[in-house]
This record gives C-alpha cells, structure tokens and sequence, in this order.
C-alpha cells in the first residue's frame, strides 16, 4: 500500500489526545501515505517544566518507526527558545511553531492563535529564534484570533524570516471548527506567502483532495480529522489502486488491536483505558459501515469484557 514517493505530500495534523506516539507509529506500519507526523504540542506548565506525557511522546525511543516533528506552544521569547533547547538536545533539527490553537483556555493566555492580533510580538520571538541556528522552523497557524484581517499582517512577518513552511488553517480561531475552512482566503494567502504555503482544513475525501489541489495547483497537504475517520485516506489519495474490503477489515483490526495493547500497557485499570479508546472510537467509528452504532456500544462499555464484545460486534459490520 505504501508508495515510495507520493505525488501529493501529506503531513498528518497534531490533535492533541489524538495522534500520540501510539496512534502515528501504529499508523505509519499499516497504512502510511503520510510523509510527516506532527507531535501534539509541547508548552511550559506553570512550574516551568513539561508535561511528562507529552515529553515522553516525542522521545526517540518511544518514535521506533517514525520521528514525528515536535510542535511548541509559546506565547513568549523565553518560553519559545526553552522549548526549542529542550528540542534540540533530544536531537530534533526541525520544530513546528503552534500559532492556530483556537481554544479559550489558550489564545486567553497569549498563545497559539491569541497571538495573532499582535504581528509585533511574534516578529520579536522570531527575531530571537535566530539563536539556535541548528534547528529549522515551520508555522502553523490559524486565519486570525477574531478577523481574517489578521492574516494578512503576520504572513507579511514570516516572509521575513527564514521559516520553511507555513501551514495555514483558513478559519479564524472564534470559529472553533464551525462552517467550512475559507479556501479563497487560502488562495488570496499564496499571492502574500513567500514560503512554502501548506493547506490545512475539511480534506475528508481523497477526491476532494485530488480535486482540490489540482484546481488551486497546491503541492502539499496537511489533514487531521479526515485521516483520523479514514485511515487509509493519506494512501487513497495518491493511490487509486483499490484495496479489496477483506484486506481494509483486517488492517482496521490490526490497527485497534494495536492501539488497544499499547493503551492496555501504559495505563492503568480499565476506565483509563476506555476513556483514550472512547476518544480512538469518536473517530475511528467513521471507518464502519454504521458510525453511530459502532460508537454507541463502545463508549457504553462498562468492563473490559462488554468493550470487547461491542468491539466484535462494530466489526461484524462488515459481514
């Protein structure tokens, strides 16, 4: 299934409590099609240390089959080169700057996309970067805080600076993920970008990706949610070479089972268990043939033994 260069390169987007180390080293072994894994982002607790979960999820050693690209969240100069000493030291040489987060409990805090209002602010974070020379950096980021006017002001930053990619989301963070992503805001973004302009946002098809970059001439691509409701989507989009439905059930059941082990390994008792898996489900459920039902029996599971029955019963969909 995997092709050795895809036409059109994919980047799977960071979700938080999504894509961890489990879900992209499960993902990249049986479907691949992605060329890079985004890292749910790294930010400073209050004690100016990291999370130890999401230290951990970026360590080599827990990324065996693919080094994923770190993201940060920094909302300050010091906050952002700690981050990226931290980086750098476990050997990373490439980072990915978190400028889109749309939620309250952030932007309220100056960070992710709560600095887009303020392009002075990240030209003076960006200016320091220049202090650690040894790594590269890309941006993600969001079409502004409360107006796409924001937009036009920081890609006039980053043209400034020798960032690699810029991955833009074409909503405006207040949005949250309501209505559809602004594809014409994309394009008016790529006459301003002189970087590389990543598109990001509702690619849940492989047809609307094919049509969608071949009518805007966009190179690559970054999706999320579609490839966390279709796994194969990344593969699909730039093979069209049909995989028989046998061999998509069994992939499927390797893929949960998977997940499913290495959850059963790094947490304790079942209901922490079933909570990451009810968060697996809230997407993976997209893949069966009844979504709801599948996602229904599952997150009402009440012991591990009712958890693998509705997980027999999802998969006798397919029959």
């Amino acid at each position: 299934m995997k092709a050795e260069k895809n036409p059109i390169p994919i980047y799977l987007a960071p979700l938080q409590e999504y894509t961890d180390a489990v879900y992209r080293n499960a993902h990249f072994r049986l479907f691949g099609g992605v060329e890079k894994y985004f890292a749910p982002y790294l930010v400073l607790q209050n004690d100016g240390s990291v999370k130890k979960s999401t230290w951990r999820d970026i360590l080599p050693e827990n990324n065996p089959d693919v080094l994923p690209i770190p993201q940060i969240l920094a909302g300050t100069i010091d906050e952002f080169v700690l981050l990226a000493n931290k980086i750098k030291e476990l050997g990373y040489r490439e980072m990915n700057w978190n400028l889109g987060c749309p939620y309250p409990m952030v932007t309220r805090r100056g960070r992710g996309a709560g600095l887009l209002p303020h392009p002075e602010k990240i030209r003076g974070i960006l200016e320091n970067a220049s202090a650690i020379p040894e790594i590269s950096l890309s941006v993600k980021l969001r079409a502004g805080l409360e107006s796409k006017e924001e937009l036009f002001a920081i890609l006039q930053v980053l043209n400034d600076f020798p960032v690699t990619e810029v991955i833009l989301h074409p909503r405006i963070a207040k949005d949250l993920y309501k209505g559809e992503a602004d594809r014409k805001l994309f394009a008016e973004a790529k006459e301003i970008c002189q970087r590389p302009l990543i598109y990001n946002g509702d690619i849940l098809t492989a047809k609307d990706a094919m049509d969608f970059t071949s009518r805007e001439n966009i190179s690559t691509l970054m999706i999320g949610r579609g490839i966390l409701q279709n796994p194969f989507l990344a593969s699909e989009i730039n093979d069209t070479s049909a995989v028989a439905e046998k061999e998509k059930v069994r992939l499927l059941r390797e893929f949960h089972a998977e997940i499913y082990s290495a959850y059963a390994e790094k947490l304790s008792g079942f209901s922490h268990q079933h909570i990451r898996m009810i968060k697996f489900w809230s997407y993976f459920s997209e893949s069966f043939p009844e979504p709801r039902k599948a996602f229904k029996k599952v997150k009402k599971a009440t012991s591990e033994a009712k958890y693998d029955e509705a997980v027999s019963q999802a998969f006798r969909q397919f029959e």
